[in-house]
């Protein structure tokens, strides 16, 4: 009776701790404790177990001939049916090179319908403020993989990968994340740009391997992860009318081709196709709290802002402060790299081991017309003991905006050489706002691991 009351208790214990590990495994990994109290919402939630999608809570696009917000692909690419599929307990979207596809006629932003097709799937219920995640492998391809959300005035992508980008391998490991305003006038330039973004250039190639990308949408914040570390927050105050998460949304998974950055050939699509893989979709919402504030980690950098001029700052070539507008056009000062010669200004600092860190700066190449005169700025890291990684960032738009860089410094680290330099062009950018900060959550890597 004894041994069999311990088998019994062995049993009952097992069964907890299985329970246990699966309750962990439903919670987000920004929060795997839930010390925020989320609750899954499975309406717009799906852990893709069965052989078929669920009918019930997603539509695919193109079946029935119906597509969502008339949206029928990004031309040259369409949706078809048949690329979403459920294997494994993972969803699969699939692209593939099918000339003989039956097409539809016309065009799409003055691209044809043709060759490839490929899928997407969109949550049929809404969903308001919440913490969106997903884990998923992106299409090892020159096509963007994505995760997004729609709803009334508002578009959030939380990212467009690109598995393989031929003209800038660094693209290859971008984390890039938009808002897009649909609430102006048609007529309105602007309706549907990009009103906000972020890129934060991540350590490895995002295709190469499983990722979870999660986001919280608050009522006046959005806060970004990866693998369950925060990389940056951003308020509705800060962005002021960029901001376009006033309503509800729907939730979007698809590939699709963005034929003016690069447009697939069929030998860059394998002839059984290439895979987004998704090994769940989960959306948790909790009671607003006044208590969930947006703060980052302090900035490590002295004299960030140049408003002590170049203090504390290393340059070389033809480098200057200049008393004027910086990023938020309050008259802080900023840094001129002017054109010519090669100019650097850059500051060696001292970092932690086996720490990550994020590097962002705030620039613009002034002489940039956006349309045929195109000058770049980089932003880089080196040095930080992890061989062989030298991780840098272009900026090329003629207006301020800001990038990142996440690295994890190696064991024996002690210090990094951060710069931001006109180099390979000898052209005039201006740069402000230098941040580098702690990743200080401890529970996960971003080794790429």
């Amino acid at each position: 009776m004894k041994r069999k009351n311990k088998i019994m208790a062995l049993g009952a214990l097992l069964v907890a701790t299985l329970s246990s590990n699966a309750v962990m495994a439903q919670n987000p990994a920004s929060d795997p404790d839930n010390k925020l109290g989320w609750t899954l919402n499975e309406d717009v939630s799906d852990e893709f177990e069965g052989n078929q999608i669920n009918k019930d809570k997603w539509i695919v696009q193109g079946e029935n001939d119906h597509y969502e917000n008339n949206f029928k692909g990004r031309a040259p690419s369409q949706f078809a049916p048949h690329a979403v599929s459920v294997r494994d307990g993972q969803l699969v979207i699939t692209t593939r090179w099918e000339p003989d596809f039956n097409f539809i006629s016309g065009k799409h932003k003055g691209y044809k319908f043709e060759n490839i097709t490929t899928g997407a799937i969109i949550t049929k219920k809404k969903f308001k403020t919440g913490y969106m995640e997903i884990k998923c492998k992106p299409a090892d391809a020159p096509l963007s993989s994505a995760f997004w959300f729609t709803g009334k005035g508002g578009e959030l992508d939380l990212f467009e990968i690109f598995g393989k980008y031929p003209k800038d391998k660094h693209v290859e490991k971008l984390y890039h994340t938009s808002f897009h305003d649909w609430g102006k006038d048609r007529k309105d330039p602007l309706w549907g740009k990009t009103s906000w973004d972020n890129k934060t250039q991540l350590p490895f190639r995002l295709a190469s391997d499983y990722h979870v990308y999660g986001c919280e949408w608050g009522e006046d914040f959005l806060k970004l992860y990866i693998d369950g570390k925060l990389i940056r927050c951003v308020t509705k105050e800060e962005l002021g009318d960029k901001w376009v998460m006033h309503n509800e949304q729907k939730v979007w998974v698809d590939n699709e081709v963005f034929p003016w950055k690069v447009n697939p050939k069929k030998e860059d699509i394998t002839e059984k196709g290439v895979e987004f893989l998704v090994d769940y979709v989960r959306v948790w919402q909790r009671k607003p709290s006044s208590d969930i504030t947006c703060e980052m980690p302090e900035n490590i950098l002295e004299n960030n802002d140049f408003n002590n001029g170049l203090e504390g700052w290393d340059v070389e070539g033809k480098v200057k402060a200049v008393d004027g507008k910086g990023k938020n056009e309050a008259g802080k000062n900023y840094v001129k790299l002017s054109a010519g010669k090669e100019a650097t200004i850059s500051k060696t600092v001292k970092l932690k081991p086996n720490t990550t860190y994020i590097l962002s700066a705030t620039a613009r190449a002034p002489m940039t017309n956006m349309d045929t005169i195109w000058q770049n700025g980089w932003l880089g890291v080196k040095a930080f003991g992890k061989k062989g990684q030298q991780p840098i960032i272009k900026f090329f738009k003629n207006s301020w905006y800001r990038q990142s860089i996440c690295f994890t410094t190696g064991d024996f680290a002690n210090q990094t050489y951060i710069y931001f330099t006109n180099k390979w062009q000898k052209k005039e950018v201006h740069i402000d706002a230098f941040e580098l900060t702690e990743v200080t959550t401890d529970h996960l890597s971003l080794d790429g691991k």
